[in-house]
């Protein structure tokens, strides 16, 4: 965490007067995930993401995301506690994109950036449907994820490992600071 408050301090401090600084509100933004077992399908979702997107001259420049592993909730504390220690949660705390390519057009906004997630960082693009109302701006969309990408070791059960790949669905709202 000390090296997403850094980062997002050292962005903050790069910010000229002619960039606008967006923050994401946690309390009404969330990442789910997706995943499934041939026995059962299930979801988790974290509903305590932070982040900070610049603007300049009217254009979106850098994003950054940041969540910890812990904060998704199934619902299912005991498959909550088993993913954290497959992922090992202790090791690799946080999952973190960032963008400094950010494409927009019309009402979609494309992001190529790095997604790291178990220690592993992998180039991303990420597409969003962007809906923008003065100050409040709202990312939308799904991307998947393959988890073998990233080393997880699949959980098996049954003798039946889970699906390798997730779906990743989020929303995320952003408030523009005020000068």
């Amino acid at each position: 965490m000390k090296r997403l408050l850094c980062s997002i301090f050292l962005l903050f401090c790069w910010v000229s007067q002619a960039q606008e600084r967006w923050v994401l509100d946690s309390k009404s933004s969330f990442i789910t995930y997706d995943a499934s077992h041939f026995l059962h399908d299930w979801s988790g979702t974290n509903q305590n993401v932070k982040g900070l997107m610049i603007e300049d001259q009217g254009a979106f420049q850098k994003i950054a995301i940041a969540m910890y592993v812990r904060d998704f909730d199934s619902e299912n504390s005991n498959r909550d506690n088993n993913a954290l220690e497959i992922l090992e949660v202790l090791q690799f705390p946080k999952i973190e994109f960032f963008s400094d390519q950010i494409e927009k057009k019309d009402n979609e906004v494309k992001f190529a950036g790095g997604l790291n997630f178990h220690g592993i960082e992998l180039s991303k693009d990420i597409i969003a449907q962007a809906k923008l109302n003065q100050n409040n701006l709202v990312l939308a969309g799904s991307f998947d994820l393959t988890l073998s990408d990233f080393k997880v070791p699949l959980p098996s059960f049954m003798l039946r490992k889970m699906e390798d790949e997730i779906a990743i669905k989020y929303q995320l709202n952003f408030q523009k600071l005020e000068r």
